[in-house]
């Protein structure tokens, strides 16, 4: 067992470690709350404006009382449905939950064992720190930033004319489910040797949560039992603005503490890093690694995996979801102004658009692995050997891409599926999963700006062209952003099943090799750290 720091007790050094990870994450912590709350400023004023009467509210609350539509927002309890408010926290709140949850889960990996993967813990504890001081910090960090969120997304809330009980017990209720999954992270971090298998195994306990209560909001729209299973069921059955009830945050608040003291546990219990989970170790059977794009891919292959999961399970919904918005968008002009193509084609468009740019999320965080790797040291075995530079960085943009083709192949086929079963046409399924891959080339300019990112060492760079993508396409009508802005966005420009712009999808091949060769170019000839 680790033991405390000579001349202190097990918290020893918290508040500094507490600062530390404040003054190192500023600047992250700060674009995530800025984001989080002009989010709640946002969607009220969005809702009014594209649903102004009572009819087209009724209109959405049909198509989102759909399974569907229940998997991706919350449970409908039957009263004041179309009210603003009620339709805020029903279709809000889940968006909120996830990523605030990504947030707390992030920041305790990152200042717990990905610090002692790195080595910079090993030179913390080298002063007088205590056994449980860092985890105990991250912890702290992490409520420190849900305390922010939950008071600024209240006022923005509050600002909007909506009441003061009611929106603080909704942000309240996203916060607390955060800081379970901070306990989670916190727990998982003791298990698992790397931070990589920390942060999976926190962030496979919330799609399990989700997908647990999303079926049992199925199973009954008001929450059934099984519904009760999942954390983030207990914020929404706070039932803000519909039902407004204090209890289920005690259930979080007991949670948390009984998921912190065994975090605590498992920390005494473990050497200095070493987790309680053995590591699987080496596999003498196990085939050769075949070149530097053999070993990119083995490593990406698990992020792979959970990525086609989950769009498979994204375009399975969004298929299924075909009639009702088809429905919705005759009675709604804005609906209807969101499809890029009227019709059918439109709707699928659309979903696959979506669905791609959320495999550009997977696309630029495989890519900007390079950098971290080189950050951290990591990356030195392969570096060390007859490789040069420039060919490690190629490969991980093919690798990228290669797995960006494999996610579209399987959002396809599920958005194919959802929608055959909907309207029963099996042809659906070979042609929806065909557009899928029409993406590709679209992410693969992704992949390139993530390559440049990793030349320039600003990774903000690849974040932001995902940001760029995803607010064109959620944004672009709503705000009525002009069309050269919005026909820089390689996903919004692609627009297959409806067409299959094959001019366009030759100028993004260009596009993404002149990127990753401009990359190439700058990396080469910058120092290696």
């Amino acid at each position: 067992m680790t033991s405390p720091s000579p001349g202190g007790g097990p918290w020893t050094g918290t508040a500094r470690l507490a600062g530390l990870a404040l003054r190192r994450d500023r600047v992250r912590l700060s674009v995530w709350i800025a984001t989080l709350t002009l989010l709640m400023v946002y969607t009220p004023n969005a809702l009014e404006l594209a649903y102004p009467e009572e009819a087209q509210r009724l209109a959405r609350v049909n198509l989102l009382r759909t399974p569907a539509g229940m998997m991706m927002g919350g449970p409908m309890f039957g009263v004041n449905e179309t009210d603003l408010g009620a339709m805020i926290a029903n279709e809000l709140m889940f968006t909120l939950i996830v990523a605030a949850s990504i947030l707390a889960i992030l920041t305790v990996v990152r200042h717990t064992r990905a610090e002692e993967e790195s080595g910079v813990a090993e030179l913390v504890l080298a002063s007088a720190v205590g056994r449980h001081a860092r985890t105990t910090a991250a912890l702290a960090v992490a409520c420190g930033v849900n305390i922010v969120l939950a008071v600024t997304m209240t006022a923005a809330t509050v600002a909007a004319g909506f009441r003061v009980a009611d929106s603080a017990a909704m942000c309240l209720g996203v916060t607390a489910v955060a800081t379970v999954f901070a306990a989670v992270a916190a727990v998982t971090a003791q298990l698992w040797r790397t931070a990589r298998a920390a942060t999976g195994a926190a962030m496979a306990v919330l799609a399990v949560s989700a997908l647990v209560r999303g079926i049992g909001d199925v199973i009954d729209n008001s929450g059934s039992t099984l519904s009760w299973f999942s954390p983030i069921a207990w914020a929404q059955q706070m039932r803000a603005f519909v039902d407004l009830r204090w209890w289920p945050l005690v259930l979080l608040a007991a949670v948390t503490a009984a998921l912190v003291a065994l975090a605590a546990a498992l920390e005494a219990r473990r050497e200095f890093d070493d987790a309680i989970v053995p590591s699987s170790g080496e596999h003498p059977g196990a085939p050769p690694v075949r070149g530097l794009f053999g070993l990119q891919v083995l490593l990406q292959r698990g992020q792979v995996f959970g990525w086609a999961v989950g769009l498979f399970t994204a375009g399975l919904a969004f298929g299924s979801m075909t009639k009702s918005l088809l429905d919705a968008a005759e009675g709604n002009e804005l609906i209807a102004q969101l499809l890029p193509v009227q019709g059918r084609d439109g709707v699928y468009t659309t979903m696959s658009q979506f669905l791609a740019a959320a495999a550009g999320a997977y696309v630029v965080a495989a890519v900007l692995r390079v950098y971290g790797d080189e950050q951290s040291g990591l990356g030195e075995a392969v570096l060390a050997a007859a490789v040069p530079r420039w060919r490690w960085l190629v490969t991980a943009v093919a690798a990228a891409t290669a797995g960006a083709a494999v996610l579209m192949l399987a959002a396809g086929l599920g958005n194919g599926v959802g929608a055959a079963l909907t309207l029963d046409e099996p042809g659906l399924v070979v042609r929806l999963t065909l557009a899928g891959l029409a993406f590709v080339p679209a992410l693969a300019v992704l992949a390139g700006v993530a390559a440049v990112a990793v030349a320039v060492r600003r990774s903000w760079i690849g974040w932001l062209a995902v940001t760029f993508v995803i607010a064109s396409l959620y944004l672009g009508a709503l705000l009525r952003l002009p069309d050269w802005l919005l026909d820089l966005s390689p996903v919004g420009q692609t627009t297959a099943p409806a067409e299959v712009p094959v001019p366009a999808m030759i100028v993004m091949v260009l596009a993404a090799t002149l990127f990753t060769a401009l990359a190439v170019g700058i990396y080469r000839n910058r120092d290696a750290v």
